[in-house]
Order: structure tokens, then C-alpha cells, then sequence
């Protein structure tokens, strides 16, 4: 499995048809508040005007920020998307033309491995090797609290899988 991919968004979010924002539209679809201006139709606040307050929720909070694309083996359900963007620095992209979802991170500036590894966790009920090789093994760099101690025990329990098929896969090769 490869642990990322190099995405040009700027470039990539002008072919439309290609790719679903599932995180932007997870969050519309969730919020349940409604604009209260009496002129027009009224509309959940995401769609109206990209923000709620109330939700938490902006448009800016679910684009992709970074160039890179981490995929995913399953098609997650919006419940588990709307998780991993409430929990995380982290949304879900759909590439129409490759059929494949991907992680992909909201925020930077930061090691954020944390965020992509629970984000992982909640989607998948995994970590991928090569990224639970790499995840920041500081207390609460950018998951915080209960997260943290979910973040901890599916490291443990990816990282176990792994050594134990390691182990067998040594036992082949003797």
C-alpha cells in the first residue's frame, strides 16, 4: 500500500467532475441549523454561507490543504467522515475517475501524522504500516484527551499485527 501520494490541489480541484469534497458535503448534509433571514428560502447554514457557528463547521475546515493524498481500502460511511472531521485535521476526497477515497489533511504547519493515523483508525479500523511507522510517538502533539488514548491502542494493536506477521513471515524464510 502507498502511504501517500502527491496531489497538485490547486490544479486538481479545477477538474470538477473528478473529484467529491465528501467532507464538505458530510458536513452540509449534518448541520442542522438553518439561516433565519426571512427574505430568501431558508437554507442550512453550510450550504447558505460556507459556515456554522453552531456546527463548527466552515468550508475552509474540510478543502484540502496540503498536497498530498492518503488512500483509503474502504468506502467510508459518512457517519465515520463526519467523525474524522469533527476529531481531526482531516477530510475525505472521492477521485470519480480512479474510484478511490483519500484522506486528506485541512491544516499544516505541524507534524499532523497523529490526525492522519486516528483519522485511519476511525475510517478503517487500521493503520497502514508505513504510517504507523512514522506516527509521532509524543503525548498529545495534535490529538488530544480521549483521541489520544484511541490514537494509542490502535497503534499498539496496528503495530502488534504487524510484528506478529513479521514474525511468522521470518519462521517461512528459516
Amino acid at each position: 500500500m502507498t502511504y501517500a501520494i502527491s496531489f497538485d490541489w490547486s490544479e486538481e480541484l479545477k477538474i470538477p467532475d473528478k473529484w467529491e469534497n465528501v467532507g464538505r458535503r458530510v458536513a452540509e448534509e449534518s448541520c442542522p441549523h438553518y439561516t433565519q433571514d426571512t427574505d430568501i428560502k431558508p437554507e442550512r447554514n453550510m450550504s447558505y454561507s460556507g459556515l456554522c457557528e453552531e456546527c463548527e463547521f466552515s468550508e475552509d475546515s474540510q478543502d484540502p490543504m496540503m498536497n498530498y493524498g492518503y488512500p483509503l481500502q474502504c468506502t467510508p460511511d459518512d457517519a465515520k467522515v463526519l467523525e474524522v472531521i469533527k476529531r481531526t485535521n482531516c477530510t475525505v476526497m472521492f477521485d470519480s475517475e480512479n474510484d478511490t477515497h483519500y484522506l486528506v489533511l485541512t491544516g499544516g504547519g505541524m507534524d499532523l501524522s497523529q490526525d492522519i493515523a486516528l483519522a485511519y483508525a476511525i475510517l478503517e479500523n487500521w493503520i497502514p504500516y508505513d504510517l504507523a511507522m512514522t506516527v509521532c510517538t509524543q503525548k498529545e502533539l495534535s490529538v488530544h484527551g480521549s483521541d489520544w488514548e484511541v490514537l494509542k491502542k490502535a497503534m499498539i494493536d496496528s503495530l502488534k499485527l504487524y510484528s506478529e506477521r513479521a514474525a511468522e513471515q521470518m519462521k517461512r524464510w528459516e
